[in-house]
C-alpha cells in the first residue's frame, strides 16, 4: 500500500515539474528568446594592420568609376549572429576638427550630419543599405586619399559617404585630424555609436605602400577621443585594433 501511494506521488511531481517546465518555455518563447537566441549580432571593425586577415581594411586601388588612384580606408559590419542583419548600415552623426592651436575639438561640416557611408566595391546606383548574412562580413569605405590631388598639391581626406555627395564638397577635409562620430544602424540591430580619429599631413609618398605612415586612423572606439590624444601620422602607422558589437 505505502508502495502505491509513494509511486503515486512521484508520478504527481513528474507530472507537476513537466507542466511548469512546459510553461517556463512557452512564456520565454512568448517574451522573445528564441528570436534573442538567433539574433544577428554586428560589429564594427577595423582589423588591425598586423593581422594576417588584413587585405582589405586599408588598400591603395582604383576608383571604381573614375580609375584614379586612391588610398581607401575600410570598416567590417561583421555579424558574428545566428541570423541576418537586414539593411545595416553606417551613418555619420557628427564631425569634429582638432585645432591645432589650442588642442581642442571643434564642430564641424554639418552637411555630414546623418549620411551613410557607401558600401565598398558598389556603384553609387546601387543601395547604400545592405544585408549581412550569419558568420559573414560586409565591408564600407569609410575614408581615401587621392593620389592624384596629393601629387598636384591638393591633399585632403574624401569620407565617402553614399552619392550624390554635397555640392560644395563637405566631404572633403583638409589635412588635418578629424573625428568621427558614427551609428551602425539597421532593420532588426540596436543602433550603436562609436568613433574614428582620421589623420593625414597631406603627403603621398614615392612608394605609395608607405601612405599609412602618413594616413593614420585610430578606432572604431566607443568613446570619443580626447583633444590631446588624437592619433597624428607617424605616432601610430598601424590603426587601431578595435571593434564595436551591436545587436539586437
Amino acid at each position: 500500500m505505502h508502495a502505491a501511494l509513494l509511486a503515486v506521488e512521484t508520478t504527481q511531481w513528474i507530472i507537476a515539474v513537466g507542466s511548469l517546465g512546459s510553461a517556463l518555455v512557452a512564456l520565454a518563447l512568448a517574451l522573445g528568446l528564441k528570436d534573442w537566441f538567433y539574433r544577428p549580432r554586428v560589429r564594427l571593425v577595423l582589423r588591425h594592420a598586423s593581422d594576417p586577415e588584413e587585405i582589405s581594411d586599408r588598400i591603395v586601388t582604383n576608383r571604381l568609376e573614375s580609375g584614379e588612384t586612391a588610398a581607401f580606408v575600410r570598416l567590417r559590419l561583421d555579424n558574428r549572429g545566428r541570423s541576418t542583419a537586414r539593411n545595416v548600415g553606417v551613418r555619420v552623426l557628427k564631425v569634429h576638427r582638432l585645432d591645432a592651436a589650442t588642442g581642442d575639438w571643434s564642430r564641424s561640416r554639418p552637411e555630414l550630419d546623418g549620411r551613410l557611408l557607401q558600401p565598398s566595391n558598389q556603384l553609387a546606383s546601387e543601395p547604400d543599405l545592405v544585408d549581412v548574412f550569419p558568420q559573414s562580413d560586409r565591408i564600407v569605405d569609410l575614408a581615401s586619399v587621392d593620389h592624384v590631388r596629393a601629387s598636384e598639391g591638393k591633399s585632403p581626406i574624401f569620407v565617402e559617404i553614399s552619392h550624390p555627395w554635397p555640392p560644395n564638397e563637405a566631404n572633403v577635409l583638409e589635412p588635418a585630424t578629424w573625428q568621427l562620430e558614427l551609428m551602425v544602424v539597421g532593420d532588426n540591430i540596436t543602433p550603436e555609436r562609436s568613433f574614428v580619429t582620421l589623420s593625414f599631413d597631406g603627403e603621398w609618398p614615392h612608394d605609395g605602400a608607405e601612405i599609412w605612415a602618413h594616413f593614420v586612423v585610430d578606432g572604431p572606439n566607443r568613446e570619443p577621443s580626447r583633444p590631446r590624444e588624437g592619433p597624428s601620422p607617424g605616432s601610430l602607422a598601424t590603426g587601431a585594433d578595435a571593434d564595436m558589437t551591436t545587436s539586437r
